[in-house]
């Protein structure tokens, strides 16, 4: 049988086979068509899952007529094909071409056989070969043969996209982008063969720019076609030749004006749907474009940033011009045009008077006539100079003339010349103003100080005489005014030594000598260090500019005595001693080191009627340099039968107020008195035992007595020495007062010194975590606290501003853990080190007391003695009392939260009510939420601040080194914490705590909560026992301390005596927690008399207490806890939670909703029904879930209307509504509008936040803010403010409209916050709506000028009455400043006003324009 055949054969077997047992023909195994790339192997696939005996691959559909080129039957391959090497067959029956060609574009038949002579198929597959085009994109030919690239083309401009050499023809569209996704345009095709390739073309005849000046195009493959020989896809980004050089109509305009030198940015909106953008220069072209892909630079003068952003490096005079950014959505287009400027600063920045040189102020001699002259040199554009008379009116404008000259380098310089005047005044005040159009940079102004030629102040009164100690600091008092000078005249000088203008106070330092010169508010001189040669007449003159007053004085230094008391030869006391004496003789007394001279003189006090007397009296007089040594000899007569004369030698001199020097001598004659005399001998070997035994009694009552005082309360003025008389006169006259204060000032400083020393890092960490104080303070600063304060001016860069302060009493407030304690420790470790520049350096006695520890106290010597003092001090409450008065004193009260008696009447509320030391600073130190009710109405009340950023990276390079550095800062941005967590750590404690753990904390995962955070720190604590001593903390101990602090939260208070917890938890609960850090136990006194303790008179008695309140917090929550989920009845659980205020224990429901979902279940409904707690429970949720996502919907919610924030509220919902505020601008949420309402604050530490009067609370920038209105009815907003709120606002990116209502503005708004408004993307209107929207102002943000708004409005008479009677009624508004007139319908400003500087409407010109109509 030939071939042929057997072919025939097998087709008729299939086509039999084929048919199955239900009469139907099997599916298809294989895809058809399928691609083959030209020259390279191609399988054709045709997988069969199944057992197959044979498949038999042809090359033609007829299978009938020939043989198959290749079969595989039951594991064996053969046929011509296969004999060729030109094919294959895989073991799934698949095709193998070896190398694809022309020939293979064909249709293929398989046949395919399950059996021998079983079921068989066959199946047709159509192989097209193909061939890759030359490139693997579109070629578009304006892109010289790259993938993208950028193009200015005329809209009639056609454009062709290329593919060559392909195989098969490839279906090419274009396609506009846009944020929508791709858009048809209008396009040709065509198709060119040649040989077995194609070419294929898609042109488009007109580029639709659809009046836009950009559009970005793309040439590809037509979508889902096959075979897919393009790789990529080509674009060209096309801007509209017709409108490169043209400014687009309805742009944003902004005005920029950039330093000379810098590199500045130049922002465009770039968004999600930007498709494109392209920077171009009016007068040179396109600079720059962009796409999502790919950027194009077509100047090496710019830069592009990621944002989009045009940086013009090293900005230039050559660089000015206008520039526009265009961005592209693929259907709109938005436009900002900029005018940019260049500006360069002059060398100095401050106006330069041709007499001071470069100083800003200074002070010369002229008369009238005198021509002076100003300038500004090196500057662009150039500076308007203004010479002025200060006065207390405002500036007196003077008449002068200005030169304005063009440098070659493109600077100008200017000048300005006057004449001066005569005045009446024997000084005045001429300032030097700079402004530049437009506030395109700020320069200070200059001053100077003008003594008037044959003028001489009136001096009311003779020179006052003023002594002053030698080497110690003194003060001479004036007034102030609009300037204040002084000036001396002495042994060896006659000149100038300080003045103050407006304020600001300048020294002369023209020599070494008159740095010691300085001077304070209200014109107070100080003299560092006075010296003898400091002695003169001193003259202070001020004024207001048109009358002026002088104060003189005759400043005299004298020096204390070295020793500081009389000697008296034979005597070692300094103001009393016995001298025994046989009979007559000399009698020496001296004093040395003393000015002025004095002269000594004896006295006799007692004996005089026996006949003593003194003869012969020689005075010894020598000078040393400054001082003078004096001694007087004298002989000393007893007289007849005296056997004992108290005699007194005594300083005496014109000047009796300087010096108290005296010596009390009883001198007992011996000449045979006593001899022979046996009675008295016996007499005095019997009183010797008695008088051992006396003694000791006495001392044990004193010790009992001493208890007894402190214990019972009795206040200082009221203790009584309990030592007989005869033993106090010897006490007291032991030493000088001035021994008894340096003994005194040196056991404080001994307790200071070990508190100081000391300090934990981490509580429980053991000494290997312990530092001094110095080494770790921050000094955060402290702001003004709105609670008692109307202003937030007058913040303290630093805690020693405190101690400068001329007021006596200062509050301090802060939030537990914000380092209260460690600024107060601080303030005693600079007086203990009298450390250089510090204020304490002068005080002589600084008295800290720890208030927690004072249980059952009330006396402030009282408290002194018991917890400052060692218990075998020789000091009393009355000898302290003595020993702080007429002195400088400083007294520290720390935590008067904790201080156990504070709800009675104690020495500390007489104090802090101003009825005790009224001459004493005080500084007391509290929480924000335990401030004192009764406070004296002068206390000035500060807040300490929160951690900033700077302060936490001011800390951590501090107080870690090295490597430890960069651990920290890479566990902080592993966590990357949110606002919810950031808010803890914005508490000191607990970021140092996190620094300091960061070795524990690095394997951590991810935090998501407080609850979270603080169960990590726990578990370090706890584990804390396991390293130490290998056994866990107990559960049940756990338990017990958990128990313990919801009690004392709830009322008992969380400061327990050591010896009630100890009975409370049982030795082993309290020592296991004191040891890992968790209670802290108050420190043992390491004076305490063991002798005192032997006999059981011991006075103290320790407190302990948790590290942090949140730490106590957190144990009590866990007791809550269990509470909630086991309680049946909601009156049964609510017991607990109306006992827990959750403004001042928010963190402990925090804790609890994060420790159980069936706890926070409870509270949450709890807090839904309270006051104002919506938003408190919306926190505690995420608390629960970890989850910020849960309260989406709900922030939604609040953001849809206006957020509002007034000072009646509590602290606690306002936290809670800034940290939602916060969490909607991270989750890109809108927030319609903020409102303050009368809470308004500026903190300095945080210039782009704002801040809040009371309780500390800030809001940051938020990117989805819309509108802001600050309300705030009187309050005259200082410069600072107002550059803190328009900062603020320039990081809003969505913030359209900034309103401040009722508040007193500055005539002009400058500074950086206007210029960062001026650069913001989003266009944000500024308005000022003094009383009503009937009177709104605009901010000019290119002049910081406020002009007023015409509105439509119906205006007549009776609006202008309204007009007229409301600003009548304005505080601020003032006959001698305005007048109203009704005719013209205008309200205008006094002519004969004062100073332009007035705030509020002065600048303002209210024009209202009536109706059409003729009202």
């Amino acid at each position: 049988m030939d071939n042929h055949s057997v072919a025939v054969m097998i087709h008729m077997m299939t086509l039999i086979a084929s048919i199955t047992s239900d009469g139907e023909i099997q599916q298809s195994n294989c895809r058809s068509p399928q691609y083959l790339e030209m020259g390279r192997e191609g399988v054709v696939e045709c997988s069969h899952g199944q057992t197959v005996y044979g498949y038999y691959w042809y090359d033609t559909t007829d299978s009938s007529r020939n043989q198959p080129i290749i079969r595989n039957e039951d594991g064996s391959k053969s046929g011509r094909g296969y004999a060729a090497g030109e094919y294959d067959i895989q073991n799934d029956g698949s095709l193998v071409i070896k190398s694809v060609s022309f020939d293979h574009d064909r249709v293929y038949k398989l046949l395919t056989a399950k059996r021998q002579f079983g079921e068989t198929s066959e199946e047709d597959v159509t192989v097209i070969v193909t061939v890759r085009p030359d490139e693997d994109f579109p070629l578009i030919d304006q892109c010289s043969g790259d993938v993208s690239c950028f193009a200015q083309l005329s809209p009639q401009t056609a454009m062709r996209c290329i593919v060559s050499n392909s195989r098969p023809a490839i279906n090419l569209t274009w396609s506009l982008l846009t944020s929508d996704g791709p858009q048809d345009v209008s396009f040709t095709s065509r198709v060119l063969p040649s040989e077995q390739l194609f070419t294929s073309e898609a042109s488009i005849d007109e580029i639709p720019f659809h009046g836009n000046s950009l559009l970005l195009l793309e040439c590809k493959q037509k979508r889902d076609e096959l075979p897919s020989l393009l790789t990529e896809t080509a674009t060209v980004l096309i801007q509209n030749r017709d409108l490169a050089l043209t400014i687009p109509p309805g742009a944003q305009t902004i005005t920029r004006y950039l330093k000379e030198g810098s590199s500045p940015q130049l922002p465009c909106v770039y968004k999600e749907n930007t498709i494109a953008m392209a920077w171009k220069r009016v007068d040179s072209g396109t600079l720059a474009a962009k796409t999502r892909q790919r950027v194009f630079k077509m100047s090496e003068d710019v830069r592009l940033s990621p944002e989009g952003f045009l940086i013009l490096p090293d900005i230039n005079l050559r660089d000015e011009g206008v520039y526009i950014c265009s961005t592209n959505d693929g259907e709109s287009e938005y436009n900002v045009v900029y005018h940019v400027h260049t500006y360069a600063l002059p060398v100095q920045p401050h106006s330069l008077i041709d007499v001071c040189g470069t100083r800003k102020v200074c002070s010369s001699v002229h008369e009238a006539g005198d021509v002076l002259s100003c300038k500004v040199e090196g500057s662009r554009p150039f500076v308007n100079l203004t010479w002025s008379i200060r006065t207390s009116n405002g500036d007196l404008t003077m008449d002068s003339e200005g030169t304005v000259n063009n440098q070659s380098d493109g600077l100008f310089s200017s000048s300005e010349t006057t004449t001066f005047p005569n005045l009446n005044t024997s000084f005045a005040v001429l300032s030097c103003t700079p402004y530049v159009v437009g506030d395109v940079f700020e320069l200070q102004e200059s001053l100077l100080l003008v003594e008037l030629v044959g003028r001489r102040p009136s001096f009311k009164t003779p020179p006052i005489t003023k002594w002053f100690e030698r080497d110690t600091d003194g003060e001479l008092s004036c007034s102030d005014g609009v300037y204040t000078f002084w000036k001396r005249r002495t042994a060896s000088a006659n000149d100038s030594v300080a003045f103050a203008v407006n304020g600001g106070i300048y020294p002369m330092n023209t020599t070494d000598q008159n740095e010691r010169f300085h001077m304070r508010t209200h014109g107070t001189l100080v003299l560092n260090s006075v010296l003898v040669e400091d002695e003169g007449i001193y003259m202070c003159v001020f004024g207001d500019g048109f009358t002026e007053s002088a104060t003189m004085y005759d400043l005299k230094v004298f020096a204390v005595p070295s020793p500081p008391h009389l000697v008296v030869e034979g005597c070692e006391q300094q103001s009393y001693c016995v001298l025994e004496r046989p009979s007559d003789g000399s009698v020496v007394c001296s004093v040395h080191g003393i000015r002025p001279e004095v002269k000594l003189t004896w006295t006799i006090r007692s004996g005089t009627e026996n006949g003593a007397t003194f003869v012969n009296h020689t005075v010894v007089r020598s000078i040393n340099g400054e001082t003078y040594d004096i001694s007087l000899h004298s002989y000393l007569r007893a007289g007849r039968t005296a056997e004992k004369i108290t005699i007194q030698c005594k300083a005496v001199g014109p000047h009796p107020e300087l010096f108290d020097l005296s010596s009390t001598l009883d001198v007992y004659f011996t000449g045979g008195v006593m001899n022979g005399n046996s009675n008295m001998a016996l007499f005095s070997l019997l009183l010797i035992p008695l008088a051992i035994t006396v003694v000791s009694i006495v001392i044990f009552i004193k010790v009992k007595c001493k208890k007894r005082r402190e214990t019972s309360g009795i206040s200082g003025k009221d203790e009584v020495d309990w030592v007989g008389e005869g033993s106090s006169m010897l006490d007291r006259n032991d030493t000088s007062m001035d021994q008894q204060l340096e003994d005194f000032v040196l056991e404080l400083r001994n307790k200071y010194s070990r508190w100081c020393a000391n300090v934990h890092l981490v509580p429980g960490g053991g000494r290997q975590q312990q530092q001094s104080i110095d080494q770790i303070y921050v000094d955060n600063g402290l702001n003004v606290s709105g609670s008692h304060n109307q202003s937030s001016a007058g913040s303290l860069r630093s805690y020693e501003d405190l101690f400068r302060l001329e007021v006596k009493r200062v509050l301090v407030e802060a939030d537990a853990g914000y380092g209260k304690s460690s600024m107060v420790l601080k303030a005693a470790d600079d007086w203990c080190k009298l450390k250089d520049g510090s204020p304490l350096k002068e005080v002589h006695i600084f008295i800290l007391l720890q208030m927690k520890s004072l249980k059952d106290i009330t006396s402030f010597y009282g408290a002194i003695v018991k917890s400052l003092l060692p218990n075998d001090t020789k000091f009393t409450a009355p000898m302290i009392e003595r020993l702080m008065k007429k002195r400088k004193v400083v007294v520290g009260l720390d935590g008067f939260d904790e201080y156990p008696e504070r709800g009675k009447e104690t020495d500390f509320k007489n104090i802090l009510s101003g009825d005790m030391l009224q001459e004493v600073q005080v500084v007391l130190l509290t929480r924000t939420d335990c401030l004192p009710t009764t406070l004296d109405s002068r206390t000035r009340h500060f807040r300490l601040s929160e951690f900033s950023d700077g302060a936490r990276q001011n800390y951590i390079h501090k107080s870690v080194e090295g490597h430890q550095v960069t651990a920290v800062s890479e566990l902080l941005e592993k966590f990357s914490v949110s606002s919810i967590i950031n808010n803890l750590l914005r508490v000191p404690l607990f970021f140092t705590m996190f620094v300091h753990l960061t070795n524990e904390l690095r394997s951590a995962e991810t935090i998501v909560s407080t609850t979270s955070l603080l169960e990590l720190f726990m578990k370090i604590f706890e584990k804390r026992l396991k390293e130490k001593e290998g056994r866990d903390l107990s559960m049940e101990h756990i338990a017990l301390l958990s128990k313990t602090a919801l009690e004392g939260v709830e009322g008992e208070g969380i400061a327990w005596p050591k010896h009630s917890l100890l009975r409370r938890l049982g030795e082993g609960c309290f020592t296991d927690f004191v040891h890992i850090g968790i209670l802290v136990e108050e420190e043992e006194d390491e004076n305490e008399s063991v002798i005192e303790r032997n006999l059981g008179v011991t006075n103290s008695t320790r407190y302990v207490k948790f590290t942090h309140k949140i730490i106590c917090e957190w144990y009590a929550a866990r007791c809550l806890v269990k509470y909630l989920e086991k309680s049946k009845f909601v009156r049964g659980y609510e017991r607990h939670l109306r006992k827990l205020n959750p403004f001042e224990l928010q963190y402990l429901y925090k804790f609890a909703c994060g420790m159980s979902p069936v706890a926070a279940k409870r509270i949450i409904q709890y807090l839904e029904r309270g006051v104002n707690g919506h938003e408190f429970a919306l926190l505690c949720q995420v608390e629960e879930t970890g989850q910020i996502e849960t309260i989406t919907e709900d922030i939604k919610k609040i953001c849809k209307e206006s957020v509002s924030f007034f000072e009646p509220s509590s602290r606690l919902q306002r936290a809670s509504k800034v940290q939602l505020l916060e969490i909607a601008s991270q989750l890109e949420i809108p927030i319609k509008s903020v409102f303050f309402d009368r809470c308004y604050a500026f903190f300095e530490e945080f210039p782009d936040s704002l801040g809040m009067q009371s309780g500390g609370i800030r809001i940051p920038p938020l990117a989805t803010l819309k509108e802001l209105e600050i309300y705030s009815p009187g309050h005259k907003m200082t410069k600072e403010e107002c550059n803190n709120i328009l900062t603020f606002a320039s990081k809003c990116d969505a913030l359209v409209e900034l309103r401040l209502s009722k508040t007193l503005q500055p005539m002009v708004m400058g500074g950086d916050g206007l210029r960062a408004i001026r650069a913001k993307t989003i266009g944000c209107t500024l308005m000022w709506l003094p009383e009503n929207d009937k009177l709104t102002y605009l901010l000019e943000q290119d002049t910081g000028k406020w002009k007023f708004y015409r509105k439509e409005l119906p205006i007549g008479r009776d609006f202008l009455e309204t007009v007229k009677n409301r600003l009548e009624d304005l505080d601020y508004l003032d006959e001698k400043y305005y007048k109203g007139t009704l005719e013209g319908g205008r309200i205008e400003k006094n002519s004969d006003s004062g100073s332009e500087e007035t705030d509020l409407l002065n600048p303002i010109k209210i024009e209202v324009e009536r109706e059409s109509t003729g009202v």
